[in-house]
């Protein structure tokens, strides 16, 4: 046997060598790829149940709107058939107005129609592919028989006919005949000569109590799968809804469904078909599962995550639908990918450099050989923040220890950054959402906390008159004030959505604490902000909740405070409000409501009373208030306490403000040509003060007056103090600008909002209106006379007017006069009554003589 020839030194050292610098690199790489699955798993799922979240709430109010414009069809036609029986002409003309004006706003309801119990007559109207209406009715002008028309009339070509169509058969009558209730109709046929398959909205026409008929609104699937399209293309992956009985609603491929899907058919979109096949595996799923993540893998296209999320459904439905979504890892963590990758060709960079440096120095680098196994050994376990620090003495290996280093600290950069995504705002450095979430979900406290959302009224406005980065600065100011209130305390802060910050408070034992602690969070914004050489004055109201808001109950806090908000928003008066167990249902009839009012501002359904006020020296009267009135077409007069909140809180305030000032106008300028007003006949209009915000408002008062021609020493504007003092640049801005136009300023409500008399000599205004609450018992209390007299005494001395309001008796009357008051308003003299049955004659019978 031969002799093998031995190895040399060099040989024998850098064997074992190289064998150990191969393992640690192959050891490196298996922590990395380790590390990115799990953090894959961990951002996936909190970036799926954000997603799924969003489409949740937008499939909600897809749906939302065609069913309420559903019922408000169908409510408004009961109204009309109880005035007077309709004809077919003038059912067409209802329907097809009410298609077209829906329409605009919810192109994919596809058709609007109505079936009639009496006769089984029918009658609807669909939008063709070239975007014209088509007429689809059967009634005795069809002989009893289905025709659908090319056109808007029975004029028009037939296009289809059917000879036994019955509507009080079909899916989409029988339910809400039956249950007499709107209500969702199970995923049907249409028997049309498309024949696609719809869900239809549908809702019963009561008359005296039983139904006449029953109004449809139709959604194609095909529909719901543009919805799901649109969002699949900003994300990518796979959407579809699926019902309790497997049967697929609609999918975010391209094809338009012309029959319902079931498991596991299939759409011949790979990424569908396995998400599919994945979800049917397992249907109908486990409730205990829903929400949480699975993954898998799909040839070509790599590795998925996916979520199933149960849809709560706005309204009676037959069956339970589900979203089910499931996206790639490399959109989700694609930032990730990148920093692994750089992190490998890093490593294996600075490995090969510490192979030659050993290749001359071999015992200095035995021991941070050993140290980096053993770092790469912690990295597998999941600490991140290891590092080498054993010292070297030669620059290479010192090279190889540092580039190990940076590779941990790009790792752990990298991980934290999509961490610090999700947990924090990038424009506030406050928390997210979710990040409050998570703080909040780890604490446990021994006594009762506040959660506080804050919400900035007329955010939209600002941001539009400011600029983006105008209204980010204005965020961002926002948040240092809350950060330098809360510093120390223990407060959770977070940004939750755009113009809304979030506000955990520990240890808030009683009621008395917590409304302290809204108090001084709601005076953050009585200061200006300064934005490049503007200073700001904003608005905030806050939704609270009081009690056990962490740990788990910290999502339904959020909810509830976020209810409590809208209620804030909506009201008047209150700057907060905490919430109560009945807002949910509240809150469904404000939205209703709101619903009712945009169509009444666009059908300007609003009248315009006038309440005057005398001259208390002679009787005459000399100027009158406008007040709005809203006669709904079936609930009636509706009370300006119900309505004006939910405008205010809508912003529909700026156009019912306009309009009851332009109508007011026209009727002053009329009423003075003939001879019925005097020439210096005084218009007094409230005005709001998120109309006074408004960065066009001033525009429009000058559109006014130019358009009615009436001049502007004639019109006054009344703003109440308690909104002056909850706006107080105001008083040095905006009403400025409108008494540089010639119209005059009155503070309404004057003795209810605590101002200050040295910030009230500041302000510009012509006269002050007394509260009725200081009339009323100015008879029987002495100290409110006197109060009267010194306001008296106040407005003598800022040669300002003073009006007294609810003047209910001679007594009244007679006192204020003696006691200098210039003018009154009360029902003595006059209730608010339309223009037609104003008075116009002195009423000195009711003034007495001294």
């Amino acid at each position: 046997m031969r002799n093998l020839r031995p190895l040399s030194i060099r040989a024998a050292v850098m064997l074992p060598v190289f064998l150990v610098l191969t393992l640690t690199l192959i050891v490196i790489i298996i922590t990395i790829n380790n590390h990115y699955r799990s953090s894959s798993q961990f951002v996936g799922k909190l970036l799926l149940e954000d997603y799924s979240v969003g489409i949740e709430r937008d499939l909600r109010q897809y749906l939302a709107h065609p069913f309420n414009a559903n019922i408000f069809v169908a409510d408004s036609l009961a109204a009309r058939l109880t005035d007077a029986p309709i004809t077919d002409s003038g059912l067409r003309d209802y329907l097809l107005n009410s298609y077209t004006s829906l329409y605009q706003a919810m192109p994919y309801m596809q058709v609007l129609s109505i079936g009639v119990d009496a006769e089984g007559e029918y009658f609807g109207y669909r939008q063709s592919q070239a975007g014209q209406y088509i007429l689809m009715e059967q009634s005795e002008a069809t002989q009893g028989t289905l025709r659908i028309f090319d056109g808007r009339t029975p004029n028009a070509n037939v296009v289809y006919q059917d000879n036994h169509y019955d509507p009080r058969v079909r899916p989409w009558y029988i339910p809400a005949f039956n249950r007499e209730q709107p209500r969702w109709t199970d995923i049907y046929r249409d028997a049309d000569d498309v024949g696609d398959v719809s869900l239809s909205a549908i809702a019963p026409v009561m008359v005296n109590d039983n139904v006449w008929g029953v109004v449809a609104s139709d959604i194609k699937l095909n529909a719901f799968n543009r919805f799901l399209s649109e969002r699949q293309q900003k994300l990518g992956g796979a959407l579809f809804i699926v019902d309790d009985e497997g049967r697929m609603v609609a999918h975010s491929g391209k094809e338009s469904p012309s029959n319902i899907l079931h498991f596991p058919d299939i759409t011949h979109n790979p990424v569908l078909d396995s998400t599919i096949s994945q979800v049917a595996n397992a249907w109908p799923p486990d409730p205990n599962r829903l929400g949480r993540p699975f993954n898998f893998d799909i040839a070509d296209k790599g590795h998925f995550y996916g979520t199933i999320k149960k849809v709560a459904m706005p309204a009676p439905f037959q069956h339970q639908w589900y979203v089910v979504v499931a996206l790639p890892d490399q959109l989700l963590l694609k930032n990730l990918l990148s920093q692994q990758e750089i992190s490998i060709y890093l490593v294996m960079t600075m490995a090969l450099i510490g192979l030659a440096v050993v290749y001359f120095i071999i015992r200095q680098l035995t021991r941070p050989l050993r140290d980096t196994a053993e770092a790469a050994a912690k990295l597998a376990s999941g600490n991140l923040t290891y590092r080498i620090n054993t010292p070297a003495s030669l620059r290479e290996i010192a090279i190889l220890k540092e580039a190990f280093n940076n590779m941990s600290v790009k790792l752990q950069h990298s991980f934290n950054a999509l961490r610090q995504q999700v947990r924090q705002d990038n424009l506030t450095q406050l928390y997210t959402r979710e990040g409050l979430i998570e703080q909040a979900a780890g604490l446990r406290y021994h006594a009762p906390n506040t959660l506080v959302i804050l919400g900035i009224n007329g955010f939209r406005n600002i941001n539009d008159s400011l600029g983006q980065e105008g209204g980010d600065t204005l965020l961002c100011a926002i948040a240092d004030r809350l950060s330098a209130l809360s510093d120390g305390s223990g407060m959770l802060l977070a940004r939750v959505r755009g113009d809304e910050f979030a506000v955990l408070a520990p240890n808030t034992t009683n009621r008395t604490q917590s409304e302290a602690l809204v108090d001084q969070l709601l005076s953050l914004f009585k200061r200006p902000v300064t934005i490049g050489n503007d200073d700001v004055l904003v608005d905030a109201c806050a939704g609270v909740v009081f009690g056990y808001t962490f740990g788990d109950a910290i999502y339904e806090g959020l909810d509830h405070a976020g209810l409590a908000l809208s209620e804030a928003k909506r009201s008047e008066t209150e700057m907060y409000v905490y919430f109560e167990a009945n807002m949910q249902a509240r809150i469904q009839e404000q939205s209703r409501l709101l619903l009712e009012l945009h169509h009444a501002v666009q059908h300007h359904q609003f009248e315009v009373y006038y309440q005057p006020f005398i001259r208390l020296l002679d009787g005459r009267f000399c100027g009158a208030e406008a007040l709005v009135r809203w006669r709904h077409p079936t609930r009636g007069m509706v009370s300006p306490a119900e309505f004006i909140p939910v405008a205010e809180q809508s912003g529909l305030i700026n156009q019912i403000g306009m309009q009851v000032l332009e109508q007011a106008a026209y009727d002053t300028v009329a009423q003075i040509q003939k001879g019925l007003w005097p020439a210096n006949y005084q218009l007094h209009v409230n005005l709001s003060a998120r109309q006074l915000l408004s960065a066009d408002f001033i525009d429009k008062l000058q559109s006014v007056l130019d358009r009615t021609q009436l001049p502007a020493e004639n019109l006054t504007l009344e703003i109440t103090e308690s909104q002056l003092m909850s706006h107080e640049h105001l008083a040095t801005s905006g009403l400025t600008k409108i008494r540089a136009l010639g119209i005059r300023i009155a503070i309404d409500d004057f003795g209810t909002g605590y101002s200050s008399l040295a910030y009230l000599h500041q302000m510009a205004f012509d006269s002050l209106k007394i509260d009725r609450s200081f009339v009323h018992s100015m008879t029987e209390n002495s100290t409110n006379q006197r109060i009267i007299e010194a306001v008296v005494a106040m407005t003598r001395g800022m040669n300002v007017h003073l009006v007294a309001e609810g003047i209910e008796t001679q007594e009244e009357a007679e006192r204020l006069r003696d006691i200098g008051c210039h003018f009154a308003q009360g029902f003595l003299f006059a209730k608010p009554l339309p223009l037609a049955e104003q008075p116009t004659e002195r009423v000195t019978d009711k003034l007495p003589t001294r």
